[in-house]
């Protein structure tokens, strides 16, 4: 009777190792499709995601160029520049009142953020300064001077 017993349990243990082995594999399977799978789902999206991006930039031509007349153009270059020089000269006059002889008690240390604040503005400032010049003498070389 033991004798059966062990070669039961064995034999029970042969089948449980080959149903896990075949588990196993099963497993991998399942995951090797399911990376086919979503591989295909997102060149399925990518397309569609395409079509939308290609109409929206058909619409947005359209509306470029009715926003790209003179009288929108003008006032939102000449916005973008004073601000950007209103921006440069706020942080040109507080530098100053920071550094004045009176100032000099209540003087403590920039703060990392604050630096990293007032180095960002000034960058951006300059970078719209320089994109406006640009667009302006872009715009005047390719169309003239009367348009």
């Amino acid at each position: 009777m033991a004798s059966q017993t062990a070669e039961i349990s064995e034999l029970q243990e042969a089948v449980n190792t080959e149903a896990n082995d075949l588990t196993v594999k099963q497993g991998w399977g399942a995951f090797f499709m399911a990376v086919i799978e979503a591989v295909c789902v997102f060149y399925v999206s990518a397309g569609k995601l395409g079509l939308i991006v290609a109409s929206t930039s058909l619409a947005a031509s359209g509306w470029a160029t009715f926003l790209h007349r003179d009288v929108f153009r003008i006032p939102v270059l000449a916005m973008a520049s004073i601000g950007a020089v209103l921006n440069l000269f706020l942080l040109w006059r507080a530098h100053a009142l920071r550094n004045a002889p009176a100032a000099a008690w209540r003087r403590r240390p920039l703060s990392r953020r604050e630096r990293w604040r007032t180095g960002r503005v000034i960058a951006l400032s300059l970078a719209t300064l320089t994109i406006t010049t640009a667009e302006v003498w872009i715009h005047h070389v390719l169309h003239g001077a009367t348009h």
